[in-house]
C-alpha cells in the first residue's frame, strides 16, 4: 500500500490530466474536436446547418436558442472559402441565402458580428456589388452562396435564410460594446 505522499502524489497527476484534457491546454487546434453535432471543416471550424429549409426571420435564431451558440463570423478570406466549398459539398447550390451573425449596430451605419449580442468589428468583407446598402431596415446581413464564393448582402431580418450555426475552436474573439 502506497504511504500518503505517493497517494497525494498520485491523485494530483491524475487530476492535473483529467484537467488539461478537459480544458484543451496543451492541445493544439488541429488536436480540438468539435461537439456534437457540429462538423470539423478542415482544421480550424466547427460548422453546424441548422436546418436545410429557410427560417422565416432573423429573430428564429436556432443557433443561439437551441445551441447557445453564435450564427457564423467569418474573420478571412479563406474562412469565406472554407465555408463556401463546405456547403457546396453538402449539397447547396447557387443562389441559397444564409444568415450570418452580421447586424447593424442600432444607431449606426455600420455592420458587426453581433456575438451574443455583443459587437465586433468585421475585419474582412466580401459585399455584393452596391452594399452594404444605407437604406433603413435591411439591418441583417445574409450570405449567399454563388459560383464557389460566399458574398455578403444587407437585407431585411424578416427575409428567409438558412442558419449555420458556429462553434470555436480558439479564444474567444474581443468584444467591442
Amino acid at each position: 500500500m502506497p504511504d500518503s505522499g505517493k497517494l497525494a502524489l498520485i491523485c494530483l497527476r491524475v487530476f492535473l490530466i483529467l484537467h488539461l484534457a478537459a480544458t484543451g491546454v496543451g492541445l493544439g487546434v488541429g488536436a480540438m474536436r468539435c461537439k456534437a453535432p457540429y462538423e470539423k471543416v478542415q482544421q480550424n471550424y466547427c460548422y453546424y446547418i441548422a436546418d436545410e429549409e429557410p427560417l422565416p426571420t432573423s429573430f428564429s435564431n436556432f443557433c443561439y436558442q437551441e445551441k447557445r451558440t453564435s450564427r457564423v463570423c467569418l474573420e478571412s478570406a479563406e474562412e469565406m472559402h472554407v465555408l463556401a466549398n463546405y456547403l457546396y459539398g453538402v449539397g447547396f447550390q447557387n443562389g441559397t441565402q444564409f444568415w450570418s451573425a452580421g447586424h447593424r449596430w442600432p444607431g449606426d451605419l455600420q455592420f458587426y458580428w453581433n456575438y451574443f449580442g455583443r459587437a465586433r468589428a468585421i475585419n474582412y468583407t466580401n459585399w455584393l456589388a452596391d452594399e452594404p446598402t444605407p437604406r433603413l431596415g435591411l439591418n441583417c446581413m445574409l450570405l449567399t452562396l454563388q459560383e464557389g464564393q460566399l458574398f455578403m448582402s444587407s437585407a431585411s431580418c424578416h427575409a428567409q435564410a438558412v442558419d449555420i450555426c458556429e462553434q470555436l475552436l480558439i479564444n474567444e474573439p474581443t468584444i467591442m460594446h
